[in-house]
């Protein structure tokens, strides 16, 4: 470790150090070099809690194992926050440095600048799908990265080419035709995020395999969109005009908040997250409307509405481009999978297991598989396109 750092480590000596951090005894040497380093500087740590965690996404990102970091102390993956993270990091700087430059870039994947690290990974659909927008008139635009300004009634849209779409006012002469509503669709791939500014302001962030229909301007008394997939909404406030999403099973009534919601038609639940104010959950059906807080999540599923207070970060992860699960089932895990990794899930083959961790979803896939296999009794594999149990 002192030759990675100083730099006279040799390639053999690197292989093995490599072998060392990633293997069985790596819990047992971060112990070691913690309390090393903690004797060596005392009661003043060289990194903070988030600069360690950074560092730590850090390595993530650059070495071939990721190591799938804990979210609960009570279900202890692996102890490498911290002070821990800090002193691998400083052991192995200039091994992961090295590492990351000799690599070569693997088949199917790609390097970007612009993401959170410049080392990111993006999966393979990122590079063929694209974010498609349906206009009222049935014409279909890709949202590549190329910026353009598209004019319609009611509202300019303008894509700045970098993940996000706006819609502004146009001022158009009014006119009978101007009442009837222009309604737009846009559509994410497997394996792509995008962003939307409605004409009212609000935010709303669609996860991968998510649809948001929507009219280009709102009318005087409601605001209402409709969601297939998933989307994080940062509603702007406006009492006199009720903010709404339908998805087919419910409908969510908002004066001004933020929230997520889980409606995909390949899963059986919907799923609401509140973190800011407060909405109105109206089940179709014989349910009762349920007024949510802060901090709890609804579930609806088989007609049956259950709200309970929630770890928020697991239902948003996906907006700070994590997969982080908590307690989560790996039935719900391989769904997240497939939708990012474009790839097909023999659902039938999976344990009843829960899971615990979070890595970026930056991470190659079969690097994830390894990460979940070190870490639980769960072996998965990949053939043909197609992720099971073995």
């Amino acid at each position: 470790m002192q030759k990675a750092v100083s730099g006279t480590i040799s390639r053999e000596e690197r292989e093995e150090l490599h072998t060392h951090m990633t293997g069985a005894d790596a819990e047992r040497i971060f112990d070691a070099l913690h309390e090393m380093m903690a004797a060596q500087q005392g009661a003043s740590p060289m990194f903070s809690e988030t600069e360690a965690a950074s560092l730590l996404d850090r390595i993530n990102a650059e070495t071939e194992v990721p190591v799938m970091r804990p979210v609960q102390t009570r279900a202890r993956i692996l102890r490498i926050t911290g002070w821990a993270a800090a002193a691998c990091m400083v052991a192995l700087g200039s091994f992961m440095a090295y590492q990351f430059m000799q690599a070569p870039v693997k088949p199917g994947t790609v390097k970007v600048a612009g993401a959170k690290e410049n080392t990111a990974v993006v999966p393979v659909a990122e590079q063929v799908n694209k974010v498609t927008l349906t206009l009222a008139d049935g014409s279909t635009v890709a949202l590549d990265s190329t910026g353009r300004t598209i004019a319609q009634q009611g509202a300019l849209v303008v894509n700045n080419g970098n993940g996000t779409v706006t819609y502004t006012d146009n001022e158009p002469q009014q006119t009978d035709s101007d009442n009837e509503p222009v309604i737009n669709t846009l559509v994410t791939p497997r394996g792509k995020l995008f962003k939307i500014v409605l004409p009212d302001g609000s935010k709303v962030w669609l996860n991968a395999s998510t649809s948001l229909r929507y009219p280009t301007r709102f009318g005087n008394d409601q605001r209402k969109v409709e969601l297939n997939g998933e989307a994080y909404f940062e509603v702007a406030g406006d009492p006199a005009h009720p903010f709404i999403v339908e998805t087919g099973a419910k409908t969510i009534t908002v004066l001004g908040t933020s929230f997520n919601v889980k409606a995909y038609t390949d899963e059986s639940y919907t799923k609401t997250t509140l973190l800011e104010g407060s909405i109105m959950l109206d089940p179709h059906g014989d349910g009762k409307p349920r007024l949510m807080k802060p901090g709890e999540q609804a579930t609806l599923e088989n007609g049956r509405l259950s709200i309970r207070r929630t770890d928020s970060r697991e239902a948003v992860a996906w907006t700070n481009d994590l997969f982080y699960f908590s307690n989560t089932n790996l039935r719900e895990v391989a769904h997240q999978l497939q939708r990012w990794y474009n790839i097909e899930v023999d659902f039938e083959s999976l344990p009843d297991e829960n899971l615990y961790g979070e890595l970026p979803r930056s991470t190659p896939l079969p690097q994830l598989l390894k990460a979940i296999e070190r870490t639980t009794n769960i072996k998965l594999k990949m053939s043909n396109n197609r992720l099971q149990a073995e």
